[in-house]
């Protein structure tokens, strides 16, 4: 906990003093008269109409309508504000603490910051106009180019994968420039306010104002912004970079445009991808032609790239060329995706390979190109690892380092080792100990879950920030390559459902040639930035350990156990997703703290050069996570007799088998308590799909199922699905290592409702229990409680691809139950443990397992804010527990420092049922 952690930093009373420098903006939202304004008129792209065939599935909101305030009513709209990576729908209500009573950020030299506000209109908006004006501090001042609005904009996209061609979901996708905008009552509007601190700005407060005004209203309405600049420049982990899967001259807005504006979009594409933290070279897609390997259908546009400020090694691609020449020198050969040939080549196939490119090598090295590492193949089948793998070898005959799309822990990985030297997988499936314990091998990721793989903007945007800031430094990795940058082949580049090839992804280009920002792309900027203030703080203790001055060494005690408290707090997950994270207004705070202690430390000189390692900790053993002891909590109640249970499973008689690899049987043997469990056994075959040699997909999906009737199983009124699982296996200790298993879950009102894959590890015969909090699965689905009340499927499903060919492995199942607890249990608290202030109230989000709100019994929920120092209660509140899962307490009278809030439910006569208590550490926003 953070309990006495400024003390043993060795600070006291002084060094959080540190963190208690109030500077006021001096103003508050106020109506003025309407400006005069002759900015020219540009207003958002009209949006195509939804194709026939398509279901829209629209986020479900459940917060109230808002109060409004004699003002707001006046004006015709509220205005509100939550974090960046927290998504705002068109059909999205305010909730009361997100009521916006100004606008703030802070800043280090050089960096772009995004502040956002958003309104909740009442009645219809008409030519609605928002103007930022100059920021001052004294004489100098940040206004012009430094200064950009964009209107956050809402498209019709295929949900819930990036594959979806049957249902959509209108959501927030892109950024645009626009200067007046008219919608419709009860839709939100999201502006977007992107800063370029310059970096010979005077460090300190600058302020100035956002004036919006509409034709419904007879005044304008003033926000005031404040920014705090720091006084450093933000360094950057020299072994860490930033890329994306890209087309060179891929833009589909290039149709039609003259040879100029085409120039100007793709010079401000280049410029955009350093701006949002790129410094490692996009994709170069190689080609084949006249017997040559190219190193690019537009090579002309390498050398801009290079001067925009995109720097080496160039990702090589191969694909297409590699496609051109197996058609050419294979006769009757056909490649289907992931490179499913229906020939293997012979042997001079792959000698021809390596002639090839051996000859493109060395013409890049005569060019003075920097290093290019290739991918040959992109993302091979598992069932045609041998052709991958001979491509790869002759690749890396010719001179190059390789990299491939292919996780190292996949079962057909290993015959790929002595050909490679990047692996690049979507997850981060190795561990941070994995990697440091070797120099064989650097890890790349490509987090296409973060980039519109999964289309739910929060794992977008909050999973993406977490990717790419504190879960990169945290993983080990030294590559972020996501697919994609931009994604775009149709002749309209925001009809993302007029054609399943064109849907796409990413950034756009818009009618005056500028860039429109993908927002998950200002989210993964966010988090490089993140990463950026932990390496500026790892290097100033680094250039500091060893001063003989004791408030520097202070200074550099505090910083390194603020980093291992950073590093301890992160909950470590292969895929950062929506869950599992700090709240999103957590972000923010950390990164205030990293920023005040660089600002400490530079105060002091540099006692020594060098570079700083990526991780500056002193103990990267993982610590326990929170999840375990809510698992703990849950398996003593089970043994208390506290939980209700129903048996689901049955007696396994009515599970099916779902292809030929598998066979299910009923049997006592794979059951406990003297009762029937479930055997289902997998012979996992790459060779032959459901049965038959070869096939598209033999490297595929055995699964065991069990249906439910229309009506039959209700799961919304339960807590947890359970099961309890026992694996065997002729595998060896190796590659026992790992055993994934899919559970997945259909609802009649929806073909897909929820699905996740557990790793069971390598515990074998052994009874392993499997919860799956139906809350956590019911937000990730976000499709609203009633698919929850009406399931008609629940599946476990092997993914071949994990398992090595001929693997015999044994499932036992047994005691599949939907849990509730008999009595309310407190199983989260959700708010920031960190959090800038001055702010009014302080949101505090929990969720309850058990409780029967529908019934006789009422309970109550009472929240507090304790002063740790002094002992007392500073700020109190209850209500009914069937009011809602959120509890918002004022804080508006809090200073700065260590808090602890404590949640309690009790029945109406005071009997407490469940408590749980989490620190809250309060930092001056300096503002």
């Amino acid at each position: 906990t953070m309990s006495g952690f400024f003390r043993s930093c060795g600070f006291g009373l002084a060094g959080m003093l540190l963190f208690a420098m109030p500077v006021h903006a001096g103003s508050s939202i106020c109506n003025v008269p309407k400006p005069d304004d002759s900015v020219s008129e540009f207003r958002a792209r009209i949006q195509p109409s939804v194709p026939d065939g398509y279901t829209e599935q629209p986020f479900v909101e459940t917060a109230p309508e808002p109060w409004l305030t004699p003002a707001d009513k006046e004006r015709g709209f509220l205005l509100f504000q939550r974090p960046i990576t927290e998504p705002v729908y068109p059909n999205t209500r305010p909730l009361p603490h997100e009521r916006l009573e100004g606008l703030s950020a802070f800043a280090a030299l050089g960096e772009f910051e995004s502040v956002t506000f958003c309104i909740y209109p009442v009645r219809e908006l008409k030519n609605l106009k928002v103007r930022c004006s100059t920021l001052e501090n004294g004489e100098a001042k940040i206004s012009g180019d430094d200064v950009v609005l964009r209107l956050g904009t809402y498209w019709n996209i295929g949900y819930p994968t990036y594959t979806s061609r049957k249902t959509y979901r209108r959501m927030p996708e892109l950024l645009e420039q626009v200067t007046v905008h008219s919608s419709s009552a009860l839709e939100c509007q999201r502006y977007w306010i992107t800063i370029h601190v310059p970096m010979d700005a005077k460090p300190g407060i600058y302020t100035g104002t956002v004036t919006l005004w509409d034709d419904g209203f007879g005044e304008a309405v003033k926000i005031p912004l404040c920014l705090r600049v720091a006084g450093f420049e933000l360094l950057k982990d020299p072994a860490k970079h930033s890329s994306a899967y890209y087309y060179i001259g891929g833009y589909a807005e290039h149709t039609g445009k003259s040879e100029e504006d085409v120039r100007e979009s793709l010079d401000n594409d280049y410029r955009a991808m350093v701006d949002y933290g790129m410094d490692a070279f996009p994709t170069v897609y190689l080609d084949y032609k006249d017997g040559r390997i190219l190193l690019s259908k537009h090579p002309e546009e390498i050398d801009r790239m290079f001067a925009a400020g995109l720097k080496g090694p160039i990702p090589l691609v191969g694909d297409d060329a590699i496609m051109k020449i197996y058609e050419e020198l294979v006769p009757g050969g056909i490649y289907k995706k992931h490179w499913l040939v229906n020939k293997m080549p012979p042997d001079s196939f792959y000698e021809k390979l390596t002639e090839l490119f051996r000859t493109l090598r060395e013409e890049c090295e005569t060019k003075g190109l920097p290093e290019m590492v290739c991918a040959p193949i992109d993302e091979v089948a598992a069932s045609h690892k041998e052709f991958g793998i001979k491509v790869f070898a002759a690749v890396k005959a010719a001179g190059f380092r390789t990299f491939a799309t292919k996780d190292p822990k996949a079962a057909d990985a290993e015959g790929y080792r002595p050909y490679l030297d990047i692996w690049c997988s979507q997850p981060f499936s190795v561990s941070y100990k994995e990697i440091t314990s070797q120099s064989r091998y650097e890890y790349w990721c490509y987090p296409n879950h973060n980039a519109c793989e999964i289309r739910d903007p929060l794992t977008m945007c909050k999973g993406g920030r977490m990717t790419y800031g504190f879960g990169l430094w945290r993983s080990g990795f030294t590559t972020l390559i996501p697919w994609h940058w931009s994604w775009l082949k149709g002749p309209e580049g925001c009809d993302y459902l007029g054609d399943p090839n064109y849907a796409g992804c990413g950034n756009r280009i818009d009618d005056q040639n500028r860039i429109m920002p993908a927002i998950y792309w200002e989210c993964f900027r966010e988090g490089w930035d993140d990463g950026r203030y932990l390496y500026t703080l790892q290097q100033a203790v680094y250039e500091r350990t060893g001063s003989e001055d004791q408030e520097c060494a202070k200074a550099v005690a505090f910083a390194k156990r603020l980093l291992q408290k950073m590093w301890d707090d992160i909950h470590v997950q292969q895929k950062y997703m929506s869950t599992g994270m700090w709240p999103s207004g957590e972000f923010n705070a950390r990164r205030q703290l990293l920023s005040r202690a660089i600002e400490q430390l530079v105060a002091f000189p540099a006692m020594r050069k060098g570079q700083a390692p990526s991780v500056l900790v002193g103990n990267t053993v993982p610590k326990a996570q929170a999840g375990d002891e809510t698992t703990a909590i849950l398996e003593k109640a089970l043994k208390d007799g506290k939980v209700e249970r129903r048996d689901i499973g049955g007696d396994f008689s009515q599970w099916y088998n779902g292809s030929a690899e598998g066979q299910v049987e009923a049997t006592r043997k794979a059951g406990l308590d003297g009762r029937d469990g479930l055997r289902w056994r997998v012979k996992v075959d790459h060779r032959r799909e459901n049965g038959k040699e070869g096939g598209d997909w033999p490297v595929g999906w055995p699964l065991t199922a069990k249906s439910f009737s229309s009506g039959e199983l209700d799961m919304s009124g339960y807590d947890y699905l359970s099961l309890m699982v026992r694996v065997d296996s002729d595998r060896d200790e190796v590659a026992d290592d790992r055993t994934p298993l899919e559970v997945k879950v259909r609802s009649h009102d929806s073909k897909e409702l929820y699905q996740t894959m557990p790793d069971l590890g390598d515990v074998q015969r052994e009874w392993i229990p499997l919860r799956f909090s139906i809350k956590e699965m019911m937000a990730a689905a976000n499709q609203g409680v009633d698919p929850w009340r009406n399931i008609s499927r629940i599946y476990l499903i092997l993914y071949e691809k994990y398992y090595a060919h001929g693997t015999d492995i044994t499932f036992d199942v047994a005691d599949v139950s939907l849990l509730r607890f008999k009595k309310p249990l407190i199983s989260k608290m959700d708010f920031p443990g960190y959090l800038s202030i001055p702010q009014n109230w302080l949101p505090v989000a929990f969720e309850v397992m058990g409780a029967d709100l529908k019934g006789q019994e009422r309970y109550i929920v009472s929240a507090t804010i304790g002063d740790e120092r002094r002992h007392r209660i500073v700020s109190r509140k209850k209500q009914d527990l069937a009011d809602g899962e959120m509890i918002v307490l004022d804080m508006s009278e809090l200073k700065p420092g260590k808090y602890e809030v404590e949640l309690k439910i009790t029945d109406k006569a005071g009997a407490v049922y469940s408590e749980k208590t989490q620190p809250l550490f309060l930092i001056d926003h300096g503002q």
